[in-house]
């Protein structure tokens, strides 16, 4: 039985935080200098009392406001997330209510972050061809913001908050080519919330803010990025994962029309496909006004590509997802003919320019 794509349904946070007033904060010359590095020009944030499965839960509805049935037809659900409801239960169990689907419906938690949508996509279309589900609802969302100290210029810069869902049928013909996964855990600590669990209960120790070499505030509740290391490890880890995936399906990257990264920064990304030497007019942008969304940055990419023209029915993408854990997926994926809707009530109508250098893939 095969499995494809059929829709891809999306929602960021409801406020925008630009780099005007980030630079009040750090500065014009330091927020110049992080957007030259970064892309990102502008952030969708949620606000204090939104929630990622809120995110995801107004994306849903959007996909079933055009397929009115389908909630009573989805017997799966998969919640990707590292910023989950509660620690117990499972988020996925909440949203299965919340969205009236059906008790028979599987729903579970994948807790996994920047690289949680290939997994995400393969373990829903292993049930759909095992058998053990027809069609399966993915979302993919987190609220990153949560976790960042506002003083923080080496995380606040960076993030947005979304949730996207992805919807997956059965399908005449095979869309998933190939995947490709890894982790190394030795690189934990390199993105990582240390006082948030059970390793770590949080004290009231852990709220005392400190200062580290380059300015940054933070508590030990916060989110902590090593950027340099999670860079060093996406330069080696993204060439080594796409090689060994193209290998896999006997292909070369001449046999695929675009790329879709995880958005994680316009220079992470340039200079990992420049080592593979992917053209850039192969290499599909969305972060420059949503920010770094995490888990949920390929699919909205996705559904970008696809409502701007630049993804249609025939043509092989390669998606490929890295970061905390230290954790990465890759996929190559024939766009079907299946796929129908591509949707977002996101206004865009007064985002920032899309930098030239991230419009060369564009249609």
């Amino acid at each position: 039985m095969n499995v494809a794509i059929t829709a891809i349904s999306y929602a960021t946070g409801d406020k925008k935080l630009t780099s005007e007033e980030l630079a009040l904060r750090f500065g014009a010359d330091a927020m110049k200098k992080i957007e030259s590095i970064s892309g990102i020009l502008q952030r969708r944030v949620a606000s204090e009392d939104v929630c990622a499965s809120d995110l995801a839960f107004k994306a849903c509805e959007l996909l079933f406001e055009k397929r009115p049935t389908l909630r009573n037809e989805i017997d799966l659900l998969i919640f990707a997330t590292q910023t989950p409801d509660y620690i117990m239960p499972s988020t996925a169990c909440i949203m299965q209510d919340r969205l009236r689907l059906k008790k028979s419906c599987a729903s579970f938690d994948i807790n996994l972050g920047c690289s949680q949508f290939p997994y995400a996509i393969a373990t829903a279309s292993s049930w759909i061809t095992t058998g053990l589900a027809k069609k399966a609802l993915v979302i993919n969302a987190d609220t990153p913001s949560k976790l960042i100290h506002p003083l923080d210029k080496s995380a606040i810069t960076l993030f947005g908050d979304a949730g996207a869902v992805v919807l997956l049928e059965t399908s005449e013909k095979k869309s998933f080519i190939e995947f490709e996964f890894g982790s190394d855990g030795a690189g934990f600590d390199n993105l990582i919330c240390p006082a948030s669990a059970m390793r770590k209960p949080h004290t009231r120790e852990d709220d005392i803010e400190k200062q580290d070499d380059d300015g940054n505030i933070r508590t030990n509740a916060n989110m902590y990025i090593n950027g340099f290391s999670i860079f060093a490890f996406a330069y080696k880890t993204i060439p080594e994962t796409i090689t060994k995936l193209l290998n896999k399906a006997s292909l070369s990257i001449d046999d695929i029309d675009l790329f879709i990264f995880h958005q994680a920064g316009e220079m992470m990304v340039s200079s990992a496909s420049k080592r593979l030497k992917i053209p850039a007019s192969k290499v599909y942008f969305k972060m420059h006004d949503i920010g770094n969304c995490g888990g949920a940055s390929i699919p909205i990419a996705l559904a970008d590509a696809v409502k701007n023209g630049r993804l249609k029915s025939g043509m092989r993408v390669v998606i490929c997802a890295f970061g905390v854990g230290l954790s990465w997926g890759a996929s190559i994926i024939d766009w079907s003919d299946d796929f129908k809707l591509a949707l977002t009530c996101d206004d865009y109508s007064d985002s920032p320019a899309k930098p030239q250098s991230q419009c060369l893939a564009d249609a």
